[in-house]
C-alpha cells in the first residue's frame, strides 16, 4: 500500500527562471528565446545523466561544470565565455530566491489530490541548505510534511542513504513510498536503490524509452498513484474520497 509521495525539487515542483538564462545570454552578447533554453535544457540534463552514470561513487559532484558547460554550448555560448556565464549563473542562484523559483504548472491542485488522499509529501532534494527558507517564501512549505536538502544531511542522491532519511522521517517503508524526479540516473536509480518505487518526471521530452513509469505532467502522478494502489487492491474504506455517487475521484 502506497502511503507516501516524495518529489525532488528543482525542474520537479519548482521550475528555473527561464528569464535569468535568457538574461545571461544576451550579457554576453548571445540572444535566446524560452523555447530554445528549454530545448537546451533537455539536452544539458541529458549530458548530465551519462555523467553520473560514469561517476563510480554515489554521490553528484560538479554540476555546475557538468550541467551547465553543455546548456549554454546549446544556446550558442562561445567556448571562451561559458565559465563567464557558468560564474553569473551562480551569482543568480546565490541572489534572493535563486534561479528554481517557480512551482510547476498544477502544482496546488496535485497537492491537494494526493493530500486527500492522506498520503504523506515530502520533498527530497540536492540542494544549498536553502530549500526549506526558499520554499517557505515561495508560500509551499507548509503542503509538505518534510524537507530533506543534501546540504544540510550530508549525503546526495542517488545515495540510497539520503532516501532512507526520507523513510526514517515519514516512518513508511520502502515499499510504502513513491518518490518523483527528473534525472534518471540521480532520482530513480536512487530511489530504487532504497526500495521506493519511482517515477520520472520528463515534461520536455529528454529521454526515450526508461525502465520505470514515466510522466509529462506532475498531475499525472495521481493516477499513477492511484493505479498502483487499485492494482494492489486499495479499497475506498481506506481513505480515497468518493463523490456523491460512491465513484473514485480522480
Amino acid at each position: 500500500m502506497i502511503r507516501g509521495v516524495f518529489f525532488d525539487a528543482g525542474n520537479t515542483i519548482l521550475f528555473p527562471d527561464y528569464y535569468i538564462y535568457r538574461d545571461i545570454c544576451e550579457a554576453l552578447g548571445v540572444e535566446a528565446a524560452i523555447d530554445k533554453i528549454v530545448r537546451a535544457e533537455a539536452g544539458a540534463r541529458s549530458a548530465f545523466d551519462r555523467s553520473v552514470a560514469d561517476s563510480p561513487g554515489s554521490d553528484v559532484h560538479g554540476f555546475w561544470s557538468v550541467y551547465y558547460t553543455p546548456f549554454f554550448e546549446l544556446l550558442g555560448v562561445p567556448d571562451e565565455s561559458i565559465s563567464d556565464a557558468i560564474e553569473m549563473t551562480r551569482v543568480a542562484n546565490d541572489t534572493g530566491l535563486g534561479i528554481w523559483k517557480e512551482p510547476v504548472a498544477g502544482l496546488d491542485d496535485t497537492l491537494d489530490e494526493l493530500s486527500s488522499r492522506e498520503l504523506s509529501l515530502g520533498v527530497i532534494s540536492n540542494s544549498d541548505g536553502r530549500l526549506e527558507w526558499r520554499l517557505e517564501e515561495i508560500g509551499l512549505l507548509d503542503r509538505f510534511d518534510f524537507v530533506i536538502d543534501s546540504a544540510i544531511v550530508g549525503m546526495s542522491k542517488p545515495d540510497r542513504r539520503i532516501f532512507q532519511n526520507a523513510l526514517n522521517v515519514s516512518s513508511l517503508s520502502p515499499e510504502e513510498a513513491v518518490y518523483v524526479g527528473d534525472y534518471y540516473e540521480v532520482d530513480v536509480r536512487g530511489a530504487r536503490a532504497a526500495g521506493m518505487s519511482p517515477v520520472l518526471f520528463d515534461p520536455v521530452g529528454a529521454y526515450g524509452a526508461v525502465d520505470c513509469e514515466v510522466i509529462s505532467r506532475l498531475k499525472d502522478i495521481v493516477n499513477v498513484v492511484d493505479g498502483w494502489m487499485d492494482d494492489a487492491g486499495w479499497s475506498d474504506d481506506a481513505g480515497r474520497p468518493d463523490d456523491e455517487d460512491g465513484d473514485d475521484v480522480v
